[in-house]
């Protein structure tokens, strides 16, 4: 059988699997890591604040406080040349304003997104899980902290349709290490967006609900105000249309590693 469609295989197989990835490796050697977790930062697990009232139920309300797990998280935005490399028809459909090589990829579903993760044995970061990469422990804020500065912008966005992205990781890492999570383009998140599944006590690892209409973004982008690059607004989208040219996305890792 061929590699390919043992890649795909293994993805299939996967997208059947619920809860926790367990992977059992021997301890690499001496300056090496696993394939997999190239490019990617680990996050430490424990109990954050998530949300902002200040947006509203529907931007960003409640605050509340949530547990996860440790995971990791890809450090940068997937660009077009990595996408391509599973689904190389994309090169024709190239959002002109993302249409480098290491540009982030848009013009593409939420469940081609997903499709992607899965097939490279990642899967896409819940809303929780990415919000807590993104901050800082306050929502309402970017993850530099206050303000704006146009004029010498610490990411991409605010333009409202004047300009395009610049390539994955042309502004500074945030505090977790991680390139662009406010701003350059949106990213789609696991969760279904509703109203109706946040709740004011603790919540562990939540994965938002079983189902909807449409699927949930962060970030921000070139596109779009300033103020939806704040670490605790979302947006959302129809998964299905493949329109968009300021949505991209990254993976995660949800993983228990054991050595031998």
């Amino acid at each position: 059988m061929s590699f390919p469609k043992l890649t795909y295989i293994a993805g299939l197989l996967q997208r059947l699997c619920v809860g926790v990835i367990i992977i059992v490796c021997t301890q690499p050697a001496f300056g090496q890591e696993p394939v997999i977790t190239e490019n990617m930062v680990l996050i430490p697990g424990g109990t954050f604040k998530r949300g902002c009232d200040r947006f509203g139920p529907q931007h960003g309300a409640p605050e509340q406080k949530v547990h996860l797990d440790a995971f990791w998280i890809d450090k940068f935005e997937v660009t077009n040349k990595n996408f391509e490399k599973l689904f190389h028809e994309h090169y024709l459909r190239r959002s002109i304003f993302s249409d480098c090589d290491n540009c982030p990829v848009s013009k593409l579903s939420w469940y081609e997104a997903a499709d992607y993760c899965h097939l490279i044995g990642k899967a896409l970061p819940s809303e929780a899980q990415w919000e807590r990469a993104a901050g800082n422990g306050d929502g309402c804020q970017f993850s530099w902290g206050e303000g704006f500065d146009l004029m010498n912008p610490p990411a991409r966005g605010g333009l409202k349709l004047n300009d395009k992205a610049f390539p994955a990781g042309s502004f500074p890492v945030n505090s977790n290490g991680l390139h662009d999570m406010a701003g350059n383009v949106w990213e789609w998140v696991a969760d279904w967006f509703s109203v109706k599944f946040y709740y004011t006590d603790i919540l562990h690892n939540p994965r938002g609900p079983t189902r909807g209409v449409m699927k949930v973004r962060r970030g921000g982008s070139w596109s779009d105000s300033v103020v939806a690059m704040a670490s605790g607004y979302r947006d959302w989208s129809y998964p299905v249309s493949r329109g968009f040219n300021d949505i991209g996305f990254r993976c995660a890792l949800n993983l228990k590693l054991e050595r031998n």
